[in-house]
């Protein structure tokens, strides 16, 4: 499965390595179990999952533009082929310390005017099998437990299915509220 961006160097479109994977989507949000295939990623101690059919990729070597008078979580505006992505470091946000050795990437998440981009922790990596969904842990912060379907236990790690549209809307009204903290 090429893409019209497969040539440019530094960006690696995560959904060409599923194009061998010829797996439905997510099942319903009412369904109990997630035993398709997802794509995870981490974000300090907390697991990501995301549908495989939702596109996204890996950006290297490219140029934040950084804003004046946002929150520190808030990375800036990146430039991604024409469309202007907002860049979230959900470390910051979640309070954990982020260890300068260990390589981070940027990953964006959807298409277009929805895309936003996350830093991440490692590459991101298909899973399968997820299972049944277990108890959320309440530790999570209210901004992101007000925004996760289910959390799932695999491999000795907790993942989490997010309601990614209506987190990027409200951390993007967070950045827009001028001295509004989450």
């Amino acid at each position: 499965m090429d893409t019209e961006y497969a040539d440019l160097t530094g960006h690696h479109a995560v959904n060409q390595s599923l194009a061998m994977h010829n797996k439905p989507v997510l099942p319903a949000e009412n369904q109990a179990t997630t035993d398709e295939m997802q794509l995870g990623f981490r974000i300090g101690a907390i697991g990501f999952l995301l549908p495989v059919s939702l596109h996204c990729e890996v950006i290297e070597r490219s140029v934040i533009n950084a804003i004046p008078n946002v929150k520190p979580w808030f990375s800036g505006l990146l430039n991604n082929r024409g469309n202007i992505i907002p860049v979230f470091d959900l470390s910051l946000l979640l309070g954990e310390s982020i260890n300068p050795s260990q390589k981070r990437y940027l990953f964006a998440i959807d298409r277009g005017d929805k895309t936003i981009a996350l830093w991440i922790d490692g590459y991101p990596k298909l899973l399968n099998g997820i299972g049944q969904p277990v108890q959320m842990s309440p530790s999570l912060p209210e901004w992101l437990q007000n925004n996760v379907n289910n959390a799932y236990q695999h491999e000795n790690q907790v993942w989490l299915k997010v309601r990614y549209e209506q987190l990027f809307a409200s951390l993007g009204k967070q950045v827009a509220i001028k001295g509004q903290m989450l």
